[in-house]
């Protein structure tokens, strides 16, 4: 489970880290991203995951993801606010680094 924390937080963050990383990859413009997160604070969701996780421990949970195949971990990330892409082409560093910076913002009070 999530702990405390609803299904429903949980996509509502994973979205938002999503739309970051699509970001990273050049995938997404940064005012898509803003604009994702204005939405999301909007229904008054969290945008980033619960203050004190471990970024690596995340990792490793969504590598039992159920759209994990074959050992890869395959993302939905997006090409555009609508265009939603099922994916395990991404950089593995820049994920690493949202994830940190997630946790980052959710220590720093950041996640609503």
């Amino acid at each position: 489970g999530y702990g405390t924390w609803l299904h429903g937080e949980a996509v509502a963050a994973g979205l938002c880290m999503a739309a970051r990383l699509s970001a990273r990859q050049g995938w997404l413009a940064e005012a898509a991203v803003e604009r994702i997160e204005a939405l999301v604070r909007r229904a008054r969701l969290p945008v980033v995951p619960p203050a004190g996780i471990d970024p690596s421990r995340l990792r490793e949970r969504m590598a039992v993801d159920k759209k994990a195949r074959d050992g890869r971990l395959r993302l939905v990330l997006l090409r555009g606010i609508g265009r939603a892409v099922l994916t395990d082409g991404f950089d593995e560093a820049a994920l690493a680094a949202v994830l940190e910076d997630g946790a980052a913002a959710a220590a720093a009070g950041a996640g609503a």
